[in-house]
């Protein structure tokens, strides 16, 4: 993008969602933009571009003046997307199979997300700067540094929110939240609430929350899940910016947050540098080949997207949709792109997916100002960036940091046995999700067959996609 463009900022107050970007490498320009980008009359992505802008280009008038392009740019994508945008057939396929969009595309032809790191005036829409590529320090830090970074950064997130109120804590049984939560601790800082989804009796995540909870005796709300719900189910895929199949866990944590008022902690950002869905041995074997194609295709099978019998629904519709072998051709060019990092595979997850799933966290359902986010911290996750591979698959990061956090015992939940029930709240949704398949009519029943397909596979990621595509075609 040039430096002359400007930027109609009129709906930069709605809610942020996920982005990335391929940008120039300049450790100067990073700083220089940081310090730039702090003023009050700025909008800008963040380094890793977790706030972002999107940008939709327009073609001057015949004749105006200069080869540059005007553009607009919103926080939400419905917002920039005019009313006849077309549909990106490739952005939309990613979507649907990999479960978020690669690079800076959009489900919209023509509409961008700007780069991690740009920055806009408010007062004129002047893009200052176009972004500069996420950088890493020159060598990993010790355990001892890289425990003081996480405290620091959880003090950083506090003060950049400006609030005087105590944060909730969205908790779950995972390590990034309790990391979080047990570094409030370690700093002096009660939680106004625990915030966790669904009762201790059926979530394994509820159970350890709850144990937490008690263990510290702080104050705990078991949160109702989100049954489906058509109307909200639109709302939140206009608020992912049509982004992401994941996350819909985080649904019924931000409508409570979203009626607390104050901020809240969200866990999403630099655990994904160990655990990502390609720290896999058979994704880095493939890696370490250079069998680049292979990889791709082992993505899109363990991704969390649709089925390629539901994708075929969906041409058979009539929805532009890209070929799986472009989806791959795309992954590949993507996969080739991170070779200059130390940890090409966990970085692929921190600068796509987890950029994508974060419009569906809190980034996206609530505003970012409110969001205590301190594993997107600029310092912390940069040092993590220094990790190579090797060092990375060999030990979770947070786990060095747990183990002097962390005196409880108390299991994660992923070592504990789910034990699921039909609940009064499954057999309401499940009714509405029949009065929702009814008001698609009978032009979409092929995707909804494919849903019930004995290969749907991840049932839930087909009933995702469906919403997304009828929150995008309802336009």
């Amino acid at each position: 993008m040039r430096s002359d463009i400007r930027v109609d900022t009129s709906t930069a107050n709605l809610s942020t969602a996920g982005s990335v970007g391929r940008v120039a490498a300049s450790v100067h320009a990073a700083t220089s933009c940081a310090v730039e980008c702090a003023r009050a009359d700025v909008f800008h992505a963040g380094a890793f571009g977790e706030r972002p802008l999107f940008i939709v280009e327009q073609p001057r008038a015949f004749g105006a003046a200069g080869a540059s392009a005007s553009v607009r740019a919103s926080r939400l994508i419905l917002e920039v997307a005019p009313m006849d945008a077309k549909v990106d057939p490739l952005g939309l396929a990613t979507v649907l199979s990999l479960g978020f969009p690669l690079g800076s595309r959009t489900v919209f032809r023509g509409v961008v997300r700007a780069n991690p790191g740009a920055c806009v005036r408010a007062t004129d829409g002047e893009l200052i700067t176009s972004g500069v590529e996420p950088c890493w320090t020159t060598a990993p830090v010790s355990a001892d540094a890289l425990h003081e970074l996480c405290i620091e950064a959880i003090r950083r997130s506090l003060a950049r929110v400006g609030s005087t109120e105590l944060p909730s804590v969205a908790l779950s049984g995972g390590r990034d939240s309790r990391l979080i939560y047990l570094g409030l601790q370690s700093i002096g800082v009660r939680p106004r609430s625990l915030l966790t989804v669904g009762s201790a009796r059926d979530s394994p995540d509820a159970h350890v929350a709850r144990a937490l909870a008690r263990r510290h005796g702080d104050p705990i709300e078991h949160v109702c899940g989100a049954r489906f719900d058509a109307q909200r189910e639109r709302w939140r895929h206009a608020h992912q910016n049509l982004e992401s199949l994941e996350h819909s866990w985080f649904l019924s944590l931000a409508l409570r947050a979203r009626e607390l008022g104050g901020p809240i902690t969200d866990g999403i950002g630099a655990g994904v540098l160990s655990t990502g869905s390609l720290m896999h041995p058979e994704a880095v074997l493939l890696w370490r080949r250079g069998a680049l194609d292979e990889l791709a295709e082992w993505t899109i099978g363990h991704a969390g997207g649709t089925t390629p019998e539901f994708r075929a629904a969906v041409r058979a519709v009539g929805i532009p949709l890209a070929s799986d072998d472009e989806v791959r051709a795309e992954l590949v060019a993507t996969l080739q792109g991170l070779a200059r990092y130390p940890n090409p595979l966990g970085t692929f997850s921190l600068l796509h997916w987890t950029r994508r799933g974060i419009s569906a966290s809190a980034f996206g359902l609530l505003p970012a100002e409110r969001v205590v986010a301190p594993l997107f911290d600029e310092e912390l996750v940069s040092s993590l960036l220094a990790m190579d591979l090797e060092r990375a698959m060999a030990r979770d990061w947070r786990e060095v940091v747990l183990k002097r956090l962390d005196q409880t015992g108390i299991p994660y939940a992923d070592s504990l046995i789910r034990k699921p029930r039909l609940r009064f709240g499954s057999w309401l949704g499940s009714r509405a999700w029949s009065r929702f398949e009814s008001a698609c009519g009978p032009d979409w029943r092929p995707m909804f067959d494919a849903c019930r397909s004995p290969a749907g596979g991840r049932r839930s990621f087909c009933r995702s996609a469906l919403g997304l595509l009828r929150t995008l075609t309802a336009r």
